[in-house]
């Protein structure tokens, strides 16, 4: 296992707002997700607070994928506390595509927007990552995240023989156990922090079912073991060097 301890670099998702068109199961994964938010807003403590009711989009990317969660979610909200204003805060790494995420929220693109459906809303960004703070203490009311948790905060190592941690074994494979217990806390707590009291959560996570199915592996070809043969062949032919291959190790 390489003993180097490797910071996390940010991966930018395409720009023009391509994610959302070539992310489809993102989006399906979001909109089934929908009614687990709706019934949060619903088990929310009754308030008489006239103060805003914030909502975060956390991993938003061009925020194409949540669209509709958002659009309902706010209408929801809207129904129990019509004298609220609403803030969605989108949230993402500084290098996310906010100028996509922004032309998408205004109705710049063909895609429906929420925005002039409900008064008194601002959407606001924070651009930062979900192991740092996101909003001050105290101020969320409900946060949602879904198929972004699973990038580390960095890479404990490279693996020697493969790309993603699925296919890790022995000490590497700790490693990166390790990694997701730590980041995991993180995040938790970082989210508790800024949580109002009787705010909600609504996180949906890649994982590995009882039967051993995840992201990739669902039957057929499996995508991660697809990817380290491309990666290994192109080592062997002389396209790209050992210390290349080790390199393309995925931060998950």
């Amino acid at each position: 296992m390489t003993e180097r301890t490797l910071p996390f670099v940010n991966v930018a998702m395409w720009s023009g707002g391509h994610y959302s068109t070539a992310t489809k199961g993102c989006k399906d994964v979001i909109d089934g997700a929908t009614p687990l938010v709706l019934d949060a807003i619903r088990r929310m403590p009754d308030t008489t607070t006239s103060g805003p009711f914030t909502l975060t989009d956390m991993g938003c990317a061009d925020g194409g994928t949540s669209i509709d969660m958002v659009r309902h979610a706010t209408a929801a909200i809207r129904a129990r506390w019509p004298q609220r204003p609403i803030c969605v805060v989108y949230a993402d790494q500084p290098r996310n595509d906010y100028n996509s995420l922004f032309h998408l929220v205004h109705g710049l693109t063909p895609v429906p927007t929420y925005l002039e459906e409900i008064d008194d809303l601002y959407v606001l960004a924070s651009a930062t990552s979900f192991f740092r703070p996101i909003l001050p203490l105290g101020t969320l009311d409900l946060g949602f995240s879904a198929t972004a948790m699973h990038w580390l905060s960095r890479k404990p190592c490279d693996l020697t023989n493969h790309v993603q941690a699925v296919g890790a074994a022995g000490a590497e494979r700790a490693a990166f156990s390790e990694q997701g217990r730590r980041d995991w806390e993180a995040i938790l707590l970082q989210r508790a922090r800024e949580l109002v009291a009787g705010g909600r959560l609504v996180l949906v996570i890649f994982c590995k079912d009882e039967a051993g199915r995840y992201l990739g592996n669902t039957g057929g070809v499996n995508m991660f073991d697809t990817f380290n043969a491309l990666w290994r062949r192109f080592a062997s032919d002389g396209t790209i060097t050992t210390e290349e291959y080790a390199g393309m190790t995925l931060p998950q």
